[in-house]
């Protein structure tokens, strides 16, 4: 599965191969779209593991693609768990994120048990409105993946999850992946696999764990680095290395 789409109301799983690259600024995000990237993850400090980016970064990109930009909400990379004072500048993020024209927002958040703060959701998700959200690798740290995936699936807006199967790379989750894969089509939330890929593992991995929503950062920039730009021909490359994968897979 690679995306959840409404549908008469309701919410149906998408097959179809889907890359998203992370970008962090307007230079980025050309990149990206002319390497055939399908959708930005929009941050600031990747080396963090991405930072809500500033408000005039975001006007920038989302004027600069046609592809949707969805924008990290999280202000600080000290954890998952939020204060009274980060939850009201996440919901102010939203608020102008969606009011600068972006396609989506990307949230996490724990209570200090590891389980997934529904309270800090329910109110970062009012304030997105009709935006698509992603629930990001907060998920990796919780005290259960499928717990929290059962969590998250009963807030209609929240479209998949981005996670390494709970390991420091994506490929070392591989079955785990498989597992939450299958859970998460049966609750109608998209699983994206992000951290560590490899564009040449990209066939074999997704022919062993049925995901076809990848997440690239560094494993398509320049000498695979946080710091070097987005390349356009190692993206092009990415994809088409998805879109043979989910041939084989689906009987494209």
């Amino acid at each position: 599965m690679t995306s959840v789409t409404k549908k008469g109301g309701g919410l149906m799983m998408d097959r179809r191969p889907l890359l998203e690259v992370i970008a962090v600024d307007e230079a980025d995000a050309r990149a990206a779209e002319a390497g055939g990237a399908d959708r930005i993850e929009l941050v600031c400090a990747m080396s963090e593991g991405g930072l809500t980016p500033s408000f005039g970064i975001i006007e920038q990109v989302v004027s600069s693609v046609s592809i949707p930009v969805y924008v990290m909400i999280r202000p600080h990379s000290r954890s998952f768990c939020y204060n009274d004072g980060d939850r009201k500048a996440m919901k102010k993020d939203i608020h102008i994120a969606r009011e600068l024209g972006a396609s989506g927002i990307v949230i996490g958040a724990l209570t200090d048990k590891g389980e997934a703060d529904l309270a800090l959701l329910q109110e970062c998700l009012a304030e997105a409105q009709r935006l698509g959200v992603t629930f990001h690798r907060a998920i990796d740290e919780s005290a259960s993946l499928a717990r929290t995936l059962d969590a998250i699936s009963a807030f209609p807006q929240i479209e998949r999850i981005l996670t390494s199967g709970g390991k420091s790379t994506a490929l070392e989750a591989a079955n785990e992946l498989k597992e939450l894969s299958t859970r998460g089509g049966e609750r109608n939330v998209s699983v994206m696999a992000g951290a560590g890929l490899i564009i040449d593992k990209i066939h074999p991995f997704v022919l062993h764990t049925s995901v076809t929503e990848l997440h690239f950062g560094s494993g398509v920039r320049r000498e695979s680095s946080f710091y070097s730009p987005v390349d356009t021909n190692l993206v092009a490359k990415a994809k088409q290395h998805l879109v043979d994968a989910a041939k084989v897979l689906h009987n494209f």
